[in-house]
């Protein structure tokens, strides 16, 4: 087996390749710290790639743009992802352009393991436990404090007062409140805060 491993870490390109060898002993590693550099690889057409394991965050060309010119260069060659990017809308991204896999470099070693064997049998392994992004992750530092003295049920006044800000400073926190949570009033922001596990 001829696996292409692209990381930019080399400790970690060195855990995967012993890992490897528990997958099969016979296994050949080809590192590559940059998609620049793996695309510049000459394979043998004797012992081509069976496997490409791509990380997303690399330095030059990123994993997600590189995905690409990687199906290009080594047709019908799978790739997966493998990066500690837990982000839902990577993942869908990866898999929209053409990734048959997305690892979190967390992963169990078995269950990594039984992932990547899947992927060589031709299936796909995308984890079903990624949930997309909530709102509340784009809620910042002082809106949440905004938010959590909502939630206490006080007015703008007493927000502003407790907080150390104007009323019209209150007011335009509670605006982009609403906005990213998709509300429209002060008790669907509350009732969204509390769904939402941000109080």
């Amino acid at each position: 087996m001829h696996i292409l491993l692209i990381d930019d870490h080399a400790l970690f390109r060195a855990g995967m390749s012993l890992l490897f060898q528990r997958l099969d002993p016979e296994v050949q590693v080809a590192e590559a710290s940059s998609l620049e550099t793996a695309l510049a690889q000459d394979v043998s057409p004797s012992n081509p790639f069976d496997l490409i394991l791509l990380d997303l965050n690399l330095q030059g060309m990123n994993g997600l743009d590189g995905l690409r010119p990687l199906q290009k260069k080594y047709a019908n060659v799978p790739v997966v992802v493998v990066t500690g990017s837990d982000v839902y809308d990577a993942m869908n991204e990866a898999r929209a352009k053409g990734a048959k896999g997305y690892l979190i470099k967390t992963t169990a070693t078995d269950a990594m393991l039984q992932a990547l064997q899947a992927v060589l049998q031709g299936h796909s392994h995308f984890p079903e436990d990624l949930a997309p992004a909530l709102p509340s992750a784009h809620v910042t530092p002082r809106q949440r404090d905004v938010l959590r003295l909502l939630c206490q049920g006080m007015v703008n006044k007493e927000i502003a007062a407790n907080l150390g800000m104007s009323d019209h400073t209150v007011r335009t926190h509670l605006k982009m409140i609403f906005r990213t949570l998709e509300v429209h009033t002060r008790t669907e922001a509350v009732l969204a805060a509390r769904k939402l596990g941000i109080f």
